[in-house]
């Protein structure tokens, strides 16, 4: 029986590192989409990676030029391990091999820290760098899970550039091998246990940052790749403004030439078939004036596809509220609010209540934008925002996110509610010019300023009931929401 302990333990010695990296590695890539016979290439590959550790230090003596170069095998084939078993490009299995060799070294680090600490109160305990080692690297595990590789899960680092990969990965190697096995043939916990805290301490901080610096960047790298669309869809959006503008206004001087034509047709026709052309013209009737040529354009068009669609479009608009903001974004903002009510009013039933409610007024001196329609199921939201139903996650729920976004430009906040069969997408603008006439650029930063303010004040002390969903704090109380006349 002892034979086999020291035997398990003279295998987890010279080969504990390989079995580190393997454990840290599937802490980070379980939720991956696995190739085809998945458990075949994983032991394999496993095997393979323990076979050559095991040889490598039966066969090699142990130097710091031998140690490094079996570092570097080893990392090759991780690499490839995680290419194997994982659908990921070479670029995401490298990233992956980073995060596993930093979290393998962290626990590694942390594990020999608290060794050197039981060593001080107990000198002579052999056992402190076999068995209290081991048992200390589960919680070790466990808390470095929760820290950095739980926030992770999920993540589409597919956006994360190469050259910060190489980086990492260059920074993680140096720290993980070379420096470490420098030290190693220089100082241990035996003759040199000062140094060994330090350079443990400084190695483990190390460790810490390279970890986080690598969640950060996938988190930047994202945020800028879906700026990036948002900016392509607004400029898509500003060109089919222009194009919907110019169709508009073909149609809107086609309905009057008809309309006086069927004046002049007289008695030719009788007063009913009179009555069904003047009908069949008023369908296409698109002249909407709100006081905003950009929203004029947009409900025209939206009119007609409601039309189309059978779903009742009912506008309430003060368009001068809106007056200063650009062309452009209104047409996105209140566009992308009425595509995604279309989309939902139209996946109800045939004999469901099909409408989309607009109203764009004057609400506690703010300019309030609201759409509300009906919608069937369940709606899941993850940061404040609906989850999109289409299968490429990736690519849209993007009108949700334009919404925020412009109204975050101008100050404002997006708040969404979902209940009882009824979605509500509310936008607060703090409308200085258009409610509040001309005005002085710091006469407008203190009215900005004042409104915010109030809005907190409000927030603290009214409890909101809405069961809304809002987007960015300051939260905006409830009755700040409600129409002024209503």
């Amino acid at each position: 029986m002892a034979q086999m302990i020291d035997a398990i333990l003279a295998f987890f010695t010279d080969n504990g590192m390989v079995v580190e990296l393997l454990v840290s590695t599937l802490l980070f890539t379980w939720w991956l989409e696995r190739r085809g016979m998945f458990w075949w290439r994983a032991l394999a590959g496993a095997a393979v990676m323990l076979v050559e550790s095991t040889l490598w230090h039966g066969c090699v003596p142990e130097n710091f030029w031998t140690v490094t170069a079996q570092n570097i095998i080893v990392f090759a084939l991780l690499i490839a391990w995680i290419g194997g078993c994982w659908k990921v490009s070479i670029r995401q299995a490298l990233f992956y091999f980073v995060m596993s060799g930093a979290m393998q070294h962290l626990v590694y680090r942390g594990a020999r820290l608290l060794s050197v600490g039981l060593h001080h109160f107990w000198p002579d305990g052999a056992w402190i760098d076999t068995y209290a080692y081991s048992f200390v690297q589960v919680p070790l595990y466990c808390l470095a899970y929760a820290v950095f590789a739980r926030p992770m899960a999920k993540k589409d680092i597919s956006m994360v550039g190469g050259r910060s990969v190489f980086a990492m990965m260059v920074g993680m190697m140096l720290c993980v091998s070379v420096f470490t096995n420098m030290f190693n043939f220089l100082a241990s916990p035996t003759s040199g246990a000062a140094a060994f805290t330090v350079f443990g301490l400084f190695d483990f901080v190390t460790c810490v940052f390279m970890l986080e610096l690598a969640i950060e960047l996938v988190s930047k790298q994202r945020a800028h790749a879906e700026g990036e669309v948002l900016r392509q869809l607004l400029r898509q959006q500003k060109q089919q403004m222009e194009s919907t503008k110019e169709t508009i206004d073909l149609i809107n001087v086609k309905t009057h030439d008809l309309k006086k034509q069927i004046v002049q047709l007289g008695p030719a026709i009788s007063q009913e078939q009179a009555g069904e052309l003047q009908q069949l013209v008023e369908i296409y009737d698109s002249s909407v004036r709100t006081g905003n040529e950009t929203l004029d354009v947009l409900l025209a068009s939206k009119s007609l596809l409601c039309e189309q669609r059978g779903i009742s479009f009912d506008r309430m608009v003060d368009g001068k509220l809106l007056d200063f903001m650009k062309p452009a974004d209104i047409y996105s903002l209140v566009g992308n609010a009425l595509d995604n009510a279309m989309e939902a009013v139209s996946a109800l039933p045939d004999d469901a209540e099909k409408y989309i409610a607009v109203r764009i007024c004057e609400s506690k001196g703010m300019a309030m934008i609201r759409v509300e329609n009906p919608f069937a199921g369940e709606l899941a939201f993850s940061d404040g925002l609906p989850v999109t139903t289409k299968g490429d996650v990736q690519y849209h729920g993007f009108g949700t996110r334009s919404i925020r976004m412009i109204a975050r430009q101008y100050h404002g906040y997006m708040s969404i509610s979902a209940r009882d069969g009824i979605f509500r997408l509310t936008v607060i603008l703090p409308a200085i010019t258009a409610v509040c006439g001309p005005c002085t650029a710091d006469d407008a930063v203190r009215r900005i300023s004042m409104t915010v303010h109030e809005a907190t004040l409000m927030h603290c002390r009214i409890s909101d009931h809405t069961g809304s969903v809002e987007s960015s704090p300051p939260r905006i109380p409830a009755e700040m929401f409600e129409i002024q006349g209503a």
